[in-house]
């Protein structure tokens, strides 16, 4: 154990703990055990900077990133409950509905990280996360915040996403992109973090190898 907390250390130390970590939540209820997840992502109004392969590429990436993204989190998600990504007609009558509304997606200069100076060249992402209770009651025909109809249901999670790659410079690993493209990285950080979030002890800290108390 010990080991493994120094080589996590070490790791974090040369990666500089590229990650996504929850920056504010305005609604958390105690909601628990979905009987399935729906998945739906905008990036309307976006904000996609920095190096996202060539410059000619970018609004191609930026038309791709709700299916990038909701792709990521149905991943992650289907370690709750089965999940699937909604098409634009389609509507859940049951479980929860998470809907993510990308706001920034900076994916930084490979080449300034190439530099070994801390931060330079760093991606960003901001997200907007949603989760509704389709059958908790019925809010009527509201827009959100997002410019899309809520429907039926009542929030039970809302709460922004904010970070990237930091400090992590020219050597990469499962969380940092190094010289790479940083977006993928980024959108499943993000995406891991929303189960996390959304999870009774994921981690599953606390857990015994053996019943003796020793």
């Amino acid at each position: 154990m010990k080991n493994t907390l120094l080589l996590l250390t070490a790791v974090c130390a040369l990666t500089g703990c590229a990650g996504v970590k929850v920056a504010k939540t305005d609604i958390a209820t105690g909601a628990t055990n979905p009987k399935a997840i729906y998945i739906r992502s905008y990036a309307d109004e976006a904000q996609f900077v920095g190096h996202h392969s060539h410059s000619g590429e970018r609004p191609i990436r930026h038309s791709l990133a709700p299916a990038e993204f909701s792709k990521a989190l149905k991943e992650e998600m289907e370690k709750m409950a089965p999940a699937m990504v909604l098409a634009d007609d389609e509507t859940p009558t049951t479980g929860w509905l998470v809907e993510s509304n990308l706001e920034l997606v900076d994916a930084g200069n490979p080449n300034a990280r190439r530099l070994l100076t801390p931060g330079l060249g760093r991606s960003r992402v901001k997200i907007h996360v949603r989760v509704t209770d389709v059958a908790g009651g019925h809010r009527g025909a509201d827009v959100n915040d997002m410019g899309k109809s809520v429907g039926r249901g009542r929030v039970i999670y809302e709460f922004d996403l904010a970070g990237g790659s930091r400090l992590a410079g020219p050597i990469g690993s499962i969380y940092a992109p190094g010289w790479g493209y940083a977006t993928p990285f980024d959108y499943k950080n993000a995406a891991e973090r929303v189960m996390m979030a959304l999870s009774v002890d994921p981690l599953r800290y606390g857990g015994r190898q053996s019943p003796t108390i020793r």
